[in-house]
């Protein structure tokens, strides 16, 4: 399996089934009978409320069916389910069906599909789905800034690191004989998108005559995160 791929697979290990308590009773029986493991009395529950337009039954339900829980399993099914509360702007859905595009079940597998879907969840705060997008945000099987190129201007994404040495030079790639892009005074800070390896992709400050800033790269060691509490912690 790829690094890629065992990143997307271990959010399905992510995934669980939560009641609020803003939440018809209907739903709270179909959690408690789940909890007991009476999986058609959760059925029994839910399909009323999803058919109704209640986002979350529509997210349990399609788990019921992606599992097999007390019925045939139908990826079929669990998408369309998702697709219902994803229209409504439920996070977990959206998680769900980025996950469903990664592993090619009930929908044509599709890693930049997917990848749209979890930044969806992401944008509306689900943290497991941002966790993911920085972990692959580096990795050299998949371009994730090419397939969502707005996730460098999203303050949620990556974190702020400092340059440490005196004079710290920047790289067009990871690796010692990439060229040589910027040099960077001590306590310069720039923008960590992502890591490969030993190396961290960073986002430059932009220079007068630059319009946008610029990805380049700086060996680990020689950046240590600002600690902001509004930045995430470097991962």
């Amino acid at each position: 399996m790829r690094r890629w791929q065992q990143i997307l697979a271990g959010g399905l290990l992510l995934l669980a089934t939560t009641a609020t308590t803003e939440v018809p009773e209907a739903f709270q029986k179909g959690v408690a009978a789940l909890l007991e493991g009476n999986f058609a009395e959760a059925w029994c529950h839910w399909k009323p409320l999803a058919e109704q337009g209640h986002a979350e039954s529509q997210y349990n339900l399609g788990w019921l069916y992606a599992n097999g829980n007390g019925l045939a399993v139908d990826m079929g099914q669990a998408f369309y389910w998702w697709k219902q509360a994803a229209a409504q702007g439920y996070a977990d859905a959206e998680f769900a069906i980025g996950l469903a595009y990664t592993t090619g079940e009930g929908v044509e597998q599709d890693l930049a599909e997917a990848l749209r879907w979890i930044y969806r969840a992401a944008r509306r705060g689900y943290p497991d789905a941002r966790d993911i997008l920085l972990r692959l945000a580096g990795d050299p099987e998949i371009e994730v800034l090419a397939v969502v190129p707005e996730l460098p201007d999203q303050s949620w994404f990556g974190w702020t690191g400092q340059i440490t040495g005196e004079q710290t030079n920047v790289r067009a790639s990871p690796g010692t004989d990439a060229q040589i892009v910027a040099r960077l005074e001590q306590h310069r800070q720039v923008r960590v998108l992502g890591r490969r390896g030993d190396w961290l992709r960073v986002q430059l400050p932009p220079h007068e005559g630059r319009k946008t800033p610029r990805m380049a790269w700086i060996y680990h060691s020689l950046l240590e995160p600002v600690r902001n509490p509004q930045d995430r912690k470097e991962p």
